[in-house]
């Protein structure tokens, strides 16, 4: 880590040096001036959920921060968002709990307080944390990020699904503008695309001469002849002399077992 990264660490550490007794104490000034590096803004001591607006936001340690050797709580702010930092030392281990108020997400990291702090006195704070970019890192990683980052992504809308056909290879038959404009394509559901017809055919029943005007003689057999009644009343056979089809019974038509 570049000497850069850190800083606001040194003047953090002339301000709070007199107030730091424990290796645990000397931690907690080191985390809170990693969050106040990433925009965290101090809002007090303690556990009260609520966040007032009126309250001020300090990049400073508040009075009273490390008021028990053993146990630590701050507050701290993000625009309109609460967190709570925890620290609590049980043999010799320092153990940060962040908490998200809204989200009620935690993130925990733990340190070794007799590997991670050498000291609790000296000029430079950077020769009394054993390793700092290690440790710079493992505050992002373990402590910030989880709670930070790491939002899930949203679910598909309906205003996606064009985006997925489109995605389609372009000879995929699944498009619907392949299975019109390919001719192998053309009479494969062509009726669920096209129920008037406009593409040729459809769902409506039509003469099957008009549909395949080029089938010929299928090898010298004849052409099937469907019958097809016309809407409405038959004209032609009204004003044709003689009964028709239509007027006589079918032949057995007096046949119970028919």
């Amino acid at each position: 880590m570049a000497e850069s990264d850190l800083y606001g660490l040194a003047m953090l550490w002339e301000l709070e040096k007199g107030h730091v007794g424990t290796k645990s104490d000397l931690l907690m000034v080191f985390v809170h001036w990693y969050l106040t590096k990433n925009n965290f803004r101090n809002v007090g001591v303690g556990d009260d959920k609520t966040l007032n607006d009126q309250i001020q936001r300090s990049e400073l340690l508040p009075e009273g921060w490390n008021g028990s050797n053993e146990t630590y709580a701050l507050r701290y702010a993000i625009g309109n968002e609460l967190y709570i930092l925890h620290g609590t030392v049980s043999n010799d281990t320092m153990i940060l709990n962040l908490l998200q108020v809204k989200t009620l997400k935690v993130s925990n990291a733990a340190f070794d307080l007799n590997t991670t702090i050498r000291a609790v006195t000296g000029d430079s704070v950077e020769t009394l944390i054993t390793d700092i970019d290690k440790q710079v890192l493992r505050l992002r990683n373990e402590l910030k990020n989880p709670i930070m980052e790491g939002a899930s992504p949203s679910a598909g809308t309906q205003t996606d699904r064009p985006e997925a056909e489109s995605s389609l290879p372009r000879n995929n038959p699944l498009r619907a503008e392949q299975r019109i404009n390919d001719p192998m394509q053309r009479f494969v559901g062509r009726g669920d695309l096209d129920p008037l017809g406009r593409l040729g055919g459809g769902m409506l029943m039509e003469n099957p001469r008009n549909a395949f005007p080029n089938l010929g003689n299928l090898g010298g057999l004849p052409q099937p002849r469907p019958r097809f009644d016309p809407f409405g009343p038959n004209v032609n056979r009204l004003n044709r002399p003689g009964p028709d089809n239509d007027h006589l019974p079918p032949p057995g038509y007096d046949d119970m077992f028919m």
